[in-house]
C-alpha cells in the first residue's frame, strides 16, 4: 500500500456551492419560464450537485482511472434510457 498524499478538498467551499445550487433549484419555480425549462433546470442543477458530492465527498477524484470508468457506466445507461423514453414522453403514449 502506497502512502501517497492527496490534497483534501475545501469542504466548506463545496458546501457553500451546494447551498447556492439548492437556492437556485428552489428559486427556479418562481422564474418566468415554462414548466419544461424549469424542470430541466432543476435536473441539471441536481446533476451538478451530485457531481460535486461524488468528486469531493466520495473522493472519486483520487481514485484510479478504472474506478472512473466503472462510475461512468451507470451514467451512460441513464442517458441511453432517457433518450429511449423521450418519444413516449413527447407523444404521450
Amino acid at each position: 500500500m502506497s502512502n501517497t498524499a492527496h490534497a483534501r478538498p475545501n469542504y466548506v467551499a463545496v458546501w457553500a456551492w451546494l447551498v447556492f445550487l439548492l437556492i437556485i433549484s428552489l428559486a427556479a419555480v418562481y422564474l418566468p419560464f415554462s414548466q419544461t425549462v424549469t424542470v430541466s433546470l432543476i435536473f441539471v442543477v441536481a446533476a451538478v450537485k451530485a457531481f460535486l458530492v461524488v468528486v469531493n465527498f466520495m473522493h472519486i477524484r483520487m481514485e484510479h482511472r478504472l474506478v472512473h470508468l466503472i462510475a461512468i457506466v451507470p451514467v451512460i445507461f441513464f442517458i441511453i434510457m432517457t433518450m429511449a423514453l423521450i418519444p413516449d414522453i413527447v407523444y404521450n403514449r
